[in-house]
């Protein structure tokens, strides 16, 4: 016997007693609505309710037990895992969804997952419960468009209906829905009389899940302030499928399925103001429509307003609408037309914060910068950090914050001009620049403790140790310190330009200070230089002698990096001048050893190796450890310009094994390159190699822009020394592309060159011309002579091959005055070598014979492997012995032979 036998046999008794569905329900407590459902064999009995109306309809024995029996045969309904996709709607089955707007644009994985949802609903879910789906996100970015598309197209699922209630939990002017009143509008659409609906919410709720048992229907709350409104507004059991839509993550609905909104796509933003705009209103590709929706923050509210507007005013091009809506003070008021705004909508949702949830909301408005964590926050708002967590993540469940980083909080654009609104109206301090200057202290304490970890200088006594804030990040190692940095730096520069820190100069210079190292290792050039020189200006009016020769030493080393030297070679010296007068002897070394650095990239080697001479022996002095390495090191790569290249290995190795005592591995990949390029030099492919990938390994664990690129470009030397042209030019463009991202022009000069030499020697001349050039152009530019003479040494060897040999001779002649000036012998014998093979080529034997000579010397004195090549030349170009009569005459040999591998 199936649910129809027993329902036709439920009706019968109920007829024979003269009873309607309602009668039976008063007289035996079980609800009308499931009366009906039984009669009509759509639910599986419970043998408790078939009791309770054998109870009441009075009947013998026999009948009961009948009755009993055809409800015990009735077979529980079957649990698809997928519902028929369209099904026909009962007779009466309410249907109240709203009408689906046609500017619906975009959000097809949300959609998706709410009609996956939706097909599970008569299964229930995976431990047999109701299907709730919590739609989640800020106001206005498209919350309820999306359930109401989505119940549209599931409308087919649900044939018991579906119910639609606004429960204005953010509705400006009127309160929120109390669930009793909710509870009645859905009962009634229920069909149940108004004056069977009890008074008691909890009976409400019964007889509400009562009506939905063992049905197939849909329920859409929208708008819902917090859990506790919609909980008594859940069915009991499965085969329904409830979405909520609410401002507030509402966390406290265990089983529902959470669906964060987010602001749309630029695609679909682009294609929903096209959409609202009408037809051919906006034309495509318009220049302006970009800058459009992201003035309208891409969200959907705003953009459907920005819309609306060009669509009815005929006479307002998007053009204009961008200028308006650039301006940040009038932005949110000109997002608003007849009945919708922007103010109104956050309005709403700040006033459902407590007091102090509001408080910290305008205190946010203040803030000058980017994301945030929590212990800046504690210090802005003067707060333990436990407090300050605790607002910001009930911000964040209101979606009046949001979270693209872990453990930091930022506004939507739009949200923040809100905030910034409220701030000017209400402080919250007598003092209004309290908050700042609070802050201001918490970033100068972690900045300096940051850049403890980050520093390659050694500044004692630069500014007496800080007072901690309450809260501060844990900060123990490098690791830390730099992501922190990176996390941070751009709320600090956003800091230092606030009027409200106008009157403390010491914070510009100590930012400056700490912000000098991260922003050179991360190749933050533009802004070191733009921050230091801003910090020199106000040192120097604050009467601050140490920070203004500190910020001038910072500077140079920002020109430096961007190939400025003749621009850090005067800030040196003027660091150089006030450290010595304020006998600041680490200041002094500091600036001994920047001076020789750039010394010896502008060729002036002898100058180079005595400053770099004094700075080791003031750090050795000093105790400075660190600050002796470094000088060391650069002393080492003086050595070897100067041709003395056994020295710079000792030298070099010496540095080696100091940063590892120290456990420095920044300075330990800087001597492992340094020591490979000296090895390369002197013709050990091997061993400069196997430093070079030690230094590449380190650099890229510490992430280090500068260092992996310039690595890079030495193991393209190597991989070109050895014949694989095609790895070396591989390299050398990958060198060049991190330099030119990063702004470090001598970077992209040595870049340039290598790639030179790479298609050089796979044949692509003309390619490999236009490269020579433009390093050479850079280097011309920077003040690099050193890179300049190996940019017209590279171009006059083409040359010889590709065009007049004397355009080639002109081009080695230069070199070679370069190299003299320079004092770089191992260059001035390589020019010497391309003037002699141009002499050659242009019947000049005596000449050429001269050049190789004096080459020779010049390369035996160094060292050099190539003194065996030039050796085989000369060889070859003497004139051989008086032939005995009747021999041949001599022969003039113009061919190089090849050089034997290393």
């Amino acid at each position: 016997m199936g649910g129809s036998a027993f329902g036709e046999l439920l009706r019968d008794c109920r007829l024979s007693a003269g009873w309607t569905q309602d009668e039976l329900a008063d007289r035996s407590g079980v609800s009308s609505h499931s009366i009906s459902v039984l009669e009509a064999g759509r639910r599986q009995p419970r043998l408790s309710s078939v009791s309770r109306l054998a109870e009441a309809l009075a009947l013998d024995p026999r009948r009961r037990e009948q009755l009993l029996a055809a409800a015990r045969t009735v077979p529980a309904p079957p649990r698809p895992a997928v519902a028929p996709a369209t099904a026909r709607p009962r007779p009466g089955a309410p249907c109240q969804l709203p009408y689906d707007t046609r500017l619906f644009t975009g959000r097809a994985r949300e959609l998706d997952q709410l009609l996956a949802l939706a097909r599970s609903a008569p299964a229930g879910s995976a431990s047999g419960m109701v299907v709730i789906s919590a739609i989640d996100g800020m106001g206005g970015v498209g919350k309820s468009a999306l359930a109401i598309r989505a119940g549209h197209r599931a409308r087919g699922q649900f044939p018991d209906g579906q119910l639609f209630v606004d429960l204005h939990g953010h509705t400006a002017g009127i309160s929120p829905v109390m669930p009793a009143d909710a509870l009645d509008w859905l009962l009634r659409s229920l069909g149940v009389p108004p004056q069977q609906i009890p008074e008691d919410l909890s009976t409400r709720s019964a007889l509400y899940r009562e009506r939905l048992a063992d049905t197939r229907t849909l329920i859409v709350l929208d708008n819902a302030a917090n859990s506790a409104q919609v909980r008594p507004l859940l069915p009991g059991t499965p085969g329904c499928l409830v979405l909520i839509t609410s401002r507030k993550r509402l966390t406290g609905l265990d089983d529902a399925h959470s669906l964060a909104v987010d602001v749309l796509p630029e695609a679909d933003a682009v294609a929903l103001l096209h959409e609202g705009a009408g037809p051919g209103r906006i034309p495509a590709g318009h220049p302006a429509t970009a800058e459009l929706v992201r003035l309208c923050g891409h969200l959907p509210l705003a953009i459907r307003i920005a819309a609306a507007r060009l669509r009815h005013h005929r006479g307002l091009n998007p053009a204009d609408l961008v200028d308006r809506l650039r301006d940040e003070h009038q932005r949110l008021a000109h997002l608003a037309d007849e009945d919708r705004s922007l103010t109104a909508v956050f309005a709403t949702s700040f006033t459902s914060l407590a007091p102090d949830e509001q408080d910290l909301l305008r205190l946010l408005g203040r803030f000058p910068g980017y994301d945030v964590d929590t212990c800046a926050v504690a210090a802005l708002a003067g707060i333990d950090h436990r407090v300050a967590e605790r607002l910001l993540e009930s911000l964040l469940h209101h979606n009046l914050l949001l979270q693209r980083t872990p453990g930091r909080y930022l506004f939507h654009d739009l949200v923040g001009l809100y905030a910034r609104s409220k701030a000017e109206e209400e402080t919250g301090e007598t003092d209004p620049d309290a908050p700042l200057r609070r802050l201001a202290g918490y970033y100068q304490d972690t900045a300096a403790r940051a850049n403890a970890h980050l520093a390659r200088r050694t500044r004692p006594g630069r500014r007496p140790e800080p007072a901690a804030p309450a809260a501060l990040p844990v900060l123990t190692d490098r690791t830390k310190a730099l992501a922190w940095m990176r996390s941070e730096h751009r709320n600090l520069l956003a800091l230092l330009g606030h009027p409200a820190l106008a009157p403390l100069p010491s914070f510009t210079v100590s930012i400056s200070a700490d912000l000098a190292a991260f922003l050179l290792l991360e190749g933050h050039w533009g802004q070191a230089v733009a921050l230091h020189r801003s910090a020199v200006a106000v040192a120097t009016a604050a009467g601050d002698r140490r920070g203004e020769a500190d910020a001038l030493c910072d500077l140079g080393r920002a020109r430096h990096a961007t190939g400025d030297y003749r621009a850090a070679a005067e800030l040196y010296e003027e660091a150089l001048a006030i450290h010595q007068k304020l006998g600041d002897g680490h200041g002094e070394a500091n600036d001994l050893h920047e001076l020789g650095r750039i010394r010896l990239l502008t060729g002036e080697i002898q100058e180079a190796a005595w400053l770099h001479e004094r700075a080791v022996a003031a750090f050795r002095a000093l105790g400075d450890r660190l600050g002796e390495a470094r000088a060391l090191c650069d002393l080492g790569r003086a050595r070897h310009s100067s041709g003395d290249s056994p020295a710079a290995v000792e030298m070099t190795l010496r540095v080696l094994a100091l940063y590892r005592t120290m456990g420095d591995r920044r300075g330990e990949a800087a001597a492992l390159h340094d020591l490979a390029y000296v090895l390369d030099d002197m013709g050990d492919r091997d061993g400069a190699g196997d430093f070079y990938q030690e230094a590449l390994s380190i650099y890229e664990d510490l992430n280090s822009v500068q260092g992996v690129a310039n690595t890079l470009r030495g193991l393209g030397r190597v991989r070109h020394a050895v014949g694989d042209h095609r790895a070396a030019a591989e390299l050398h463009q990958r060198s060049l592309d991190t330099c030119r991202k990063a702004g470090s022009r001598h970077g992209e000069a040595d870049s340039l060159l290598g790639l030179g030499r790479a298609r050089d020697a796979l044949g692509d001349s003309a390619d490999a011309v236009g490269l020579y050039r433009q390093a050479l152009a850079l280097y011309q530019e920077i003040g690099s002579r050193v890179g300049e003479t190996d940019a017209l040494l590279a171009l006059g060897a083409l040359t010889e091959r590709t065009a007049d040999p004397r355009s080639a001779l002109l081009l080695h002649q230069q070199a070679l005055a370069l190299a003299h000036d320079t004092h770089s012998p191992l260059n001035e014998a390589r020019a010497l070598e391309g003037t002699a093979r141009c002499a050659l080529a242009l019947g000049d034997s005596a000449a050429a014979l001269a050049g190789l000579e004096d080459a020779l010397a010049l390369y035996c004195r160094l060292g050099s492997p190539a003194a065996e090549d030039t050796a085989a030349r000369l060889s070859a170009l003497r004139p051989a012995p008086a032939p005995a009569t009747g021999d041949r005459p001599p022969q003039w040999s113009t061919s190089a032979p090849t050089r034997p591998a290393p």
